[in-house]
C-alpha cells in the first residue's frame, strides 16, 4: 500500500459511518493500536485479504476503496487534515461517488492556497487571525427557495431553477446555468443520500455564491438506481475563479443534511420564508467554521 492513501482513505469512510477505531478494530480482530496504525500510513504491508475484509467492514467494495485511496494526493491528504469543512466534503463525496470531479475541485485549492499563502507549509508560533465564516446566511437567497414544487425529472427541476436564477439576476443567462449544471451532473450524481441532492456549478456574472433550495411535490429520479430519487434538493452556484466558499458551503448544507431532524422539519416548510428560516436556524446551530 505504499504511495497511496490507503490509511487516510480508511480513517475518513471509517468516521463517515461512525464507526469508532476500537469498534473497527473490534470487527478486524485487530487491535486499536494495529488500526491506528494502518490509518497513520506506517504499516504498508497489508494482505489483500485484510484489504477486502477492511472494504466489506466499510461497505464498499476493494476495488473502489484502492481506486479512492489513489486519488488522494499527500498534499490533498495534508489539507483534508488541516481543513474540518473540506475534510467533511470529502467524505460526503466519497459516500455519494461524487469522488472525481470533487477530488479535482480540492486539488486545486491545495494548488491554490499552496502558491498564495504556503498554508501547508509548517510556521513556526502562528498568530491567532480570525478565520472568515462560511455559514449559510448572506449566501441563501429566499428567492431561490421553493416549497411544493412540481418536475418530473432531474432536466425539468434544472430548468425550473435556472429559469428563477436568470429572472433574479439579469445578468445572468439561464441557458449558461441550465448548461454548467447539467455538464456537471454527467460527471457524476450530486445525490448525497436520504432525498438529498446538492447540484452545483461555477458561473461568471455573479458577485458571491447563490445557495437555493427546492422542496419538491414528489421524489424524482437523479441517479443511476432506483434508490437514487431525491424530494429535497440544495442548489449551490460558486463564482467562476473563485473556489474559497465552494466547498465549505458545500459542507455545511450536508452536514445540515446528515441530521434527519432537520430533514423532517425542512419538509414542513410551506413557502420560501419558512424554508429560509428552518435552514439558517439550523444551520446556526452548527457554529462559525
Amino acid at each position: 500500500m505504499q504511495g497511496i492513501a490507503f490509511g487516510p482513505t480508511i480513517r475518513l469512510l471509517r468516521q463517515a459511518k461512525g464507526i469508532s477505531l476500537r469498534e473497527m478494530a473490534r470487527q478486524l480482530g485487530v487491535s486499536p493500536a494495529f488500526l491506528s496504525q494502518i490509518e497513520a500510513g506506517r504499516q504498508h504491508k497489508i494482505p489483500r485479504a485484510r484489504i477486502v475484509q477492511v472494504a466489506e467492514t466499510l461497505g464498499v467494495s476493494e476495488g473502489y476503496l484502492l481506486g479512492t485511496a489513489k486519488q488522494v494526493h499527500p498534499d490533498l491528504m495534508k489539507f483534508l487534515s488541516e481543513t474540518p469543512e473540506a475534510a467533511e466534503f470529502m467524505v460526503t463525496a466519497m459516500r455519494s461517488g461524487m469522488v472525481g470531479p470533487d477530488f479535482t475541485s480540492l486539488r486545486e485549492i491545495v494548488s491554490d492556497k499552496k502558491r498564495r499563502a504556503g498554508v501547508l507549509k509548517p510556521v513556526a508560533a502562528p498568530k491567532k487571525k480570525s478565520v472568515p465564516s462560511h455559514n449559510l446566511e448572506g449566501f441563501l437567497d429566499q428567492s431561490l427557495c421553493l416549497a411544493g414544487v412540481a418536475v418530473q425529472n432531474k432536466e425539468r427541476l434544472f430548468q425550473r431553477f435556472a429559469k428563477a436564477v436568470s429572472k433574479k439576476n439579469k445578468g445572468i443567462s439561464g441557458d449558461v446555468l441550465l448548461d454548467r449544471l447539467t455538464a456537471r451532473e454527467r460527471q457524476a450524481p450530486t445525490s448525497i443520500g436520504g432525498g438529498v441532492a446538492i447540484p452545483h456549478a461555477f458561473l461568471q456574472g455573479i458577485e458571491k455564491p447563490l445557495v437555493g433550495a427546492f422542496l419538491l411535490q414528489r421524489a424524482i429520479p437523479y441517479g443511476p438506481a432506483e434508490s437514487d430519487r431525491v424530494k429535497t434538493v440544495f442548489f449551490l452556484i460558486g463564482r467562476d475563479g473563485n473556489t474559497e466558499h465552494h466547498l465549505p458551503i458545500l459542507a455545511r448544507i450536508a452536514r445540515l443534511c446528515s441530521t434527519p431532524e432537520f430533514l423532517q422539519v425542512l419538509a414542513k416548510a410551506k413557502n420560501g420564508r419558512e424554508i429560509e428560516r428552518t435552514i439558517l436556524a439550523w444551520d446556526a446551530r452548527i457554529g462559525a467554521v
